[in-house]
């Protein structure tokens, strides 16, 4: 792979493979050709306004016009914004005035949040409909590897988000890793109903892209019904879905995803924990498709991959380092641990960015090229590593270290809970006990079914002393659990 640098990926399969249907989304088809001349259009827009190194927001959905934004804004060589679709008016201003952009791509329905927010008067906009009717341009792309490529500002499920600052040479190197183990090749088809404005769907972008193969994008994945038949009629090799959403279609549609195995090579899914009867039920539907499964973040994307159909008995696990990532684990005092024991995973690679965008502080956590995650896990003596959950939300009970994911996995197979999450709250006696929050089917679901599970399976330290049902489990979009929410709703309903 000899691109240097995201627009390289477009131009690269335009060159080579012009004609070829790059892009389908709601029946309409464009040509690789047709897509960098769209592009194109709008990077010329941007001449003589917008310099190179400057940050241009994009907040749109997901269609055509997101990927024409996208790479029209990296090909002017400026660094993209990556706006969720749904942003809050708090993190929306939040995020413009820390990056001090100028400068947005959007579409009419976003006026009136800009308008709302006092951003539409002082930004200069590219309305992406009209532009992308100009005229046929080529103009030469600024892109570089060492420049800013896209900023993506962390959930702050721990805290203030923080600015992923991403160079092209990141994201190259991180697609290459991705391409060399699923081995993503110019006849694949992929079906992608992710965010883009999330680096998991926006990976997949890049991988076929750098391949030269196509896409058949969704706006989401309201219609799940739909996105199956697309997969079976198009015969798609790949797609990638959130956990939440693996859930729903063998819950709802195991027919129609039974008939997937027919084409598809593999499915992926992100790092948020899996119930062993959920991978059971996907291997069950897909026989003869690999069920991808990888840990990642933002700042260092898809470090390592497990085939979990190979693998049944490590389901508990995340893989082993991605093709050019390495990983450790260290103790407090920053020593590699031996093989089961615990601490926190630290990654290297060219994939890991180098900073945060223009946050000293949370620039500490890479040091020596090593990205200090945050999580913490552990190495089998195979080399397989295993994520526990987050540092600071172990739970210490009585001296114990206890992952909240462990009870949660428990709390999960009870018969009418759709979700859960366990956090750790005072006691006098132990310290910190576990109380888990649920959200059920039924309104009169009785929550000592919870504690009977709980006690049939694990230690008796570990089995909840509380139980809340509420109606959603907070989750970012990308479906990570925003476990600092359910902290502060359980502190303020104690004070």
């Amino acid at each position: 792979m000899s691109h240097q640098t995201i627009p390289d990926f477009l131009l690269a399969a335009a060159r080579r493979l012009p004609e070829k249907i790059g892009l389908v989304f709601q029946e309409r088809s464009y040509t690789y050709r047709e897509i960098l001349r769209r592009v194109s259009a709008l990077r010329a827009s941007m001449d003589g306004q917008v310099h190179p190194g400057e940050v241009v927001a994009l907040l749109l959905p997901n269609g055509p016009e997101f990927i024409f934004g996208y790479f029209g804004i990296l090909k002017a060589g400026c660094t993209v914004l990556l706006l969720p679709a749904n942003i809050s008016d708090e993190n929306l201003q939040y995020q413009m005035k820390k990056t001090r952009a100028r400068f947005i791509v959007s579409s009419e329905p976003y006026k009136a949040k800009l308008q709302r927010t006092g951003l539409w008067e002082r930004l200069k906009h590219f309305p992406v409909a009209e532009i992308l009717e100009g005229a046929d341009v080529s103009p030469a792309s600024l892109a570089t590897p060492d420049g800013i490529s896209t900023i993506i500002f962390t959930s702050g499920t721990t805290g203030e988000p923080k600015g992923v600052a991403l160079r092209h040479r990141h994201v190259v190197a991180a697609t290459k890793n991705i391409c060399t183990y699923l081995q993503f090749q110019e006849s694949d088809i992929d079906v992608n109903a992710s965010s883009l404005s999330h680096s998991f769907g926006l990976g997949h972008i890049h991988c076929i892209f750098s391949v030269g193969g196509t896409v058949h994008l969704f706006r989401d994945t309201i219609d799940l019904r739909k996105i199956l038949r697309t997969i079976v009629l198009e015969r798609a090799t790949t797609f990638g879905a959130v956990p939440a959403v693996l859930r729903l279609l063998v819950q709802h549609y195991p027919d129609e995803l039974r008939a997937c195995d027919l084409s598809l090579r593999f499915i992926q899914t992100n790092t948020s924990p899996l119930e062993r009867s959920l991978v059971e039920n996907i291997i069950s539907c897909l026989p003869t498709t690999d069920f991808q499964y990888y840990y990642g973040l933002s700042e260092a994307s898809r470090s390592t991959f497990i085939t979990l159909n190979q693998q049944m008995e490590r389901l508990a696990s995340v893989g082993k380092p991605s093709p050019n990532v390495e990983v450790k684990v260290i103790g407090d005092s920053g020593e590699r641990v031996v093989s089961g024991e615990i601490g926190e995973i630290c990654l290297r690679g060219a994939h890991v960015i180098d900073s945060y965008f223009e946050n000293r502080e949370a620039s500490k956590q890479i040091q020596d090229g090593w990205l200090h995650t945050g999580d913490v896990g552990f190495f089998d003596e195979e080399g397989y590593l295993y994520c526990k959950g987050r540092k600071g939300e172990m739970m210490n009970i009585s001296g114990e270290k206890v992952a909240p994911e462990e009870i949660e996995q428990v709390v999960k197979l009870v018969s009418g809970v759709t979700d859960a999450a366990a956090i750790g709250i005072p006691d006098p006696v132990f310290g910190e006990v576990p109380k888990v929050f649920v959200s059920v089917e039924d309104p009169a679901f009785e929550t000592q079914k919870i504690i009977v599970a709980c006690k049939a399976t694990l230690e008796s330290y570990k089995v909840p002393r509380a139980v809340e049902i509420i109606e959603t489990i907070p989750r970012t979009a990308n479906g990570k659990l925003c476990r600092n929410a359910l902290k502060q709703r359980d502190e303020e309903y104690v004070g």
